[in-house]
């Protein structure tokens, strides 16, 4: 916020030139301001206090009363800035203090002026439609599907395909990926055929037989014999 430098020539004096008149009001407010910058430092620091708060008035009755409130109070004044925390500023340091606060105030109050950004014109036009702007992947000559892919490409959408010098076709990665899924050898899942030891079979026959109750124990026995 302090010593910052000025804009250009140009404004800094067209903007002294336009604080120059102060009116009476203004240069006992600038008087009060400066009695309280004063206040905020040694009293010892200053050879001639009447004269070094004349001189600060000076100064500060330049500008504007919301200028001088900013640079002279302790919350946010000159004397926050590191390097006027332990010394008091004569009147040339204040001044160009005050000038830096002024240049800034007035960057943005200029930026402000500006026509809020609209965020719809960065974006870049969508591309239009190209023959072959789809087409990714190269498919050699010598390929067993390229045969294949030229009988389509005489009825396929212009932007899935495209040729070069070299020999051999491009197309999208969908044509590519759907031909190879097209033209993959289907293979009959095997199935398992599962076999019984004999002594499981035996085993199963003994719980059928038990469930049944055909077992000859559980049989009358004019069926036994």
């Amino acid at each position: 916020m302090g010593d910052e430098p000025f804009t250009t020539p140009r404004e800094n004096s067209q903007n002294i030139s336009s604080r120059r008149s102060t009116s009476p009001h203004q240069a006992a407010y600038a008087g009060q301001r400066a009695e309280v910058l004063f206040g905020c430092y040694r009293r010892g620091d200053a050879n001639d206090p009447a004269r070094y708060v004349a001189a600060i008035t000076a100064v500060l009755s330049l500008y504007d009363a919301d200028l001088i409130r900013e640079v002279t109070d302790p919350r946010t004044g000159i004397m926050t800035n590191e390097k006027y925390m332990s010394f008091m500023p004569n009147a040339g340091e204040l001044k160009v203090y005050c000038e830096g606060v002024a240049a800034r105030r007035e960057r943005i109050e200029r930026l402000g002026a500006l026509p809020a950004p609209d965020p719809s014109r960065r974006l870049l036009a969508r591309p239009e439609p190209q023959p072959g702007d789809k087409a990714t992947i190269f498919v050699p000559a010598d390929n067993s599907h390229y045969p294949a892919f030229l009988e389509w490409s005489k009825t396929a959408d212009k932007r899935l395909f495209k040729f070069e010098q070299r020999p051999g076709i491009w197309v999208s990665y969908d044509t590519w990926e759907n031909r190879k899924i097209a033209t993959r050898p289907r293979t009959e899942a095997a199935q398992p055929r599962l076999t019984l030891s004999e002594e499981a079979q035996r085993a199963m026959a003994s719980r059928d037989a038990e469930r049944n109750r055909t077992l000859p124990i559980d049989m009358p026995q004019e069926f036994v014999d």
